[in-house]
């Protein structure tokens, strides 16, 4: 079993790698082996992606930080404030030039201080940090034909903002495994699409690390419905962890479990322990089943339904199930059936403001519903009458504080 050190920024493809002060720039090269770890240095940007190879039961790679200071932050956004990148096209007007051939999701100004908001037409710029993008929806993959990004601004963007970022399509996720892998102390920020996606997922344990500014990308143009998830298991997921981490800005869920077709029961699920802040579409995202041996505990939950995913938006935000309310802390639907033996826990969290929706809002079948199992919790959304959504309307979540 060995240790990688990884420093992105001074680090050297020429040196072994197996310490502090030897490390390398990348991982590239290096073969990653079962029982592995994988660590990189604190205060470090990577704009890219790790692509996990998988471990073994009781051997997972993991994949971490070392020395001091802030996280290792995964990027996936490129910077686009230089002044010159940028062509007036009229008084308001603006045309990036020299853009990186990739899909554009969002805009973040100055760090996250102020998003820029999505325009379907290049007419409806009118409000400063409007943006257009004649290739929205391509997923990623774009069209030999010349791209465009208008953005609205009463001078040179470059100038008015002292950092740009464009968030892109990329990779898909900032990081991706899956089986027997451990994601740790890391900060995973400006992706177009997810965070940490894992599709046949098994024994994945993701603790103390930082999502911020997750989603964005275009899923359907016609219906102008965005989409991005923090964290996402698509099919199976089994043995899961996500403890110990923080979420804010994410466009769609936090953490989310589901698929297409038929695929496994997810099973022994735990989210625990985790801060969810200003999210479009849910903290924790149940679709299409109930697992087995899920537990949502000593959760802190706020601002659903808030955050960059609004910009551009009315109440009700435009999704699947429109015109019904989206932003909740707990969603659950595309269930049509029970599962046998299956049951999620929500014990000991704290539900706090929802801007449209409710704490808990279910679409599912009745007999699934019978399944989500709440105890302990305490609600102070401030609309108590909207703690809980089920059976087609709202209620409190009687003895539930």
């Amino acid at each position: 079993m060995s240790i990688w050190y990884i420093d992105p920024e001074n680090g050297s493809d020429a040196a072994d790698g197996h310490s502090e002060a030897f490390p390398r720039k990348s991982w590239e090269g290096v073969e990653i082996r079962p029982g592995d770890s994988v660590l990189l240095r604190r205060g470090t940007l990577l704009r890219g992606c790790i692509q996990s190879p998988s471990g073994l039961p009781g051997q997972p790679i993991v994949w971490g930080a070392y020395g001091e200071g802030q996280n290792p932050v995964i990027c996936g956004s490129a910077s686009h404030s230089a002044p010159e990148g940028w062509r007036q096209l009229s008084e308001t007007i603006w045309e990036a030039v020299g853009l990186p051939r990739d899909e554009v999701c969002s805009i973040v100004f100055d760090g996250g201080a102020s998003f820029g908001t999505l325009r379907w037409t290049e007419e409806a710029l009118c409000e400063e940090g409007d943006w257009f993008f004649s290739h929205c929806g391509c997923e990623g993959v774009l069209p030999d034909e010349p791209v465009k990004l208008l953005l609205c601004c009463r001078e040179n963007p470059g100038r008015r903002w002292k950092d740009i970022e464009l968030v892109l399509f990329g990779h898909r996720h900032l990081a991706a495994a899956e089986h027997d892998v451990v994601f740790q102390d890391l900060t995973f920020m400006n992706s177009g699409v997810h965070g940490v996606a894992c599709v046949e997922a098994e024994r994945i344990s993701v603790l103390r690390c930082r999502f911020e500014r997750i989603g964005g990308a275009v899923w359907s143009r016609e219906r102008r419905i965005r989409f991005g998830n923090g964290v996402e298991f698509w099919r199976k997921a089994r043995d899961i962890r996500v403890e110990d981490c923080s979420f804010s800005e994410i466009y769609d869920s936090c953490v989310t479990h589901q698929g297409s077709g038929d695929y496994p029961v997810p099973e022994r699920i735990t989210i625990q322990s985790n801060t969810f802040s200003r999210y479009g579409m849910a903290a924790y995202e149940i679709r299409d089943v109930i697992p087995r041996e899920a537990v949502f505990v000593g959760n802190r939950c706020s601002e659903a339904g808030m955050g960059f995913s609004m910009q551009g938006e009315e109440l009700p935000r435009n999704s699947e199930i429109w015109p019904q309310p989206m932003g909740h802390h707990i969603f659950a639907w595309r269930i049509e059936t029970p599962t046998p033996g299956g049951s999620i826990v929500f014990r000991e969290n704290r539900f706090g403001s929802v801007a449209c929706g409710s704490a808990e809002y279910s679409i599912l079948a009745p007999e699934a519903e019978a399944q989500l199992l709440f105890s302990d919790n305490h609600f102070s959304t401030g609309r108590g009458e909207r703690a809980l959504y089920r059976c087609g309307a709202y209620g409190a979540a009687e003895g539930d504080r």
